[in-house]
């Protein structure tokens, strides 16, 4: 902590990592990415360029909820993922990776990034993926290629 802090802010500190300190797995979370990255592979920017959350309107014909469908852009590849509810308040999440065309199926890894950890979905022959109880609230999602440097998005609610 930084000596120009008040005295009382200093105490107020101690008193909340004494009673209430951060959950290992939050730090793990908040930093572990940092540790695990070299320092030559710095992560690639996945855009969010379409929410079905954002459609002005939806038609509801049916009584079972509908599917978030979230899509990402990053350099030469994109990535659908559908967020299907599922029994409390969870998401069953699948999706697919796409290469420019002529390029080779991608291969590696998606992660769902949520308050209690990650989920892990590893892309098929065709580039896709399949990841069960998925929780509701923040969400990042992280793209490992093998042989390249991740992709991360922003966190989103969902």
């Amino acid at each position: 902590m930084n000596e120009w802090w008040p005295a009382e802010l200093q105490r107020l500190r101690e008193l909340f990592q004494s009673c209430d300190p951060i959950p290992e797995h939050a730090v793990v979370g908040a930093y572990g990415a940092l540790v695990r990255r070299s320092p030559h592979q710095d992560p690639v920017v996945l855009k969010l360029v379409g929410d079905s959350a954002d459609s002005p309107a939806r038609v509801r014909s049916s009584g079972r909820p509908e599917p978030r469908v979230l899509t990402f852009a990053m350099p030469g590849r994109v990535l659908e993922i559908d967020l299907i509810p599922t029994v409390g308040g969870q998401y069953r999440a699948s999706g697919i990776v796409l290469n420019r065309a002529g390029q080779a199926t991608p291969t590696g890894e998606v992660v769902l990034r949520h308050t209690a950890g990650e989920c892990v979905g590893c892309l098929d022959e065709h580039g896709a993926f399949r990841v069960a109880d998925v929780p509701r609230g923040p969400l990042s999602v992280v793209f490992r290629p093998v042989r390249s440097a991740p992709a991360v998005a922003d966190w989103l609610v969902c």
